[in-house]
């Protein structure tokens, strides 16, 4: 049976392990992902039928966004989202686990409200948490 190959950033011999920050609040670990996901904490109100909440983003694209604080939502579920100082938009549940769920905006944010979103409630690299790549 012939040998596993080396991790790419390995030198081969032993374990290995690097540690390296974090992207400054960008990520981009699917390969199918259209745009970079930017680590925000931002407020903003859900909307599932007649119930409305506050909910905690924490990533967003233009297409799309990460919601903590929605309960279980069902694949394909439509709701609204309304990000700090804009209307409501909708939304399909893209995702969704017990603790959070991934939105995929119909409408892509455009690129002045993207950014200055990003601005104001993105995470400083300081923020970021170290994280061990294998």
């Amino acid at each position: 049976m012939p040998e596993p190959l080396p991790h790419p950033h390995s030198s081969g011999t032993g374990p290995s392990h690097r540690v390296e920050p974090v992207n400054f609040g960008l990520r981009t670990s699917a390969p199918d992902r259209r745009h970079a996901r930017r680590d925000v904490e931002m407020l903003a109100r859900f909307r599932r039928g007649v119930t409305s909440m506050t909910v905690m983003l924490k990533d967003l694209t233009p297409l799309g966004a990460r919601v903590e604080g929605v309960g279980l939502l069902e694949e394909d579920e439509i709701v609204t989202l309304a990000l700090p100082g804009c209307r409501p938009t909708l939304a399909f549940v893209a995702w969704a686990n017990a603790h959070c769920a991934g939105l995929e905006f119909v409408e892509a944010l455009e690129d002045a409200l993207f950014d200055g979103l990003v601005a104001q409630y993105g995470l400083a690299a300081e923020d970021t948490p170290l994280r061990t790549i294998p």
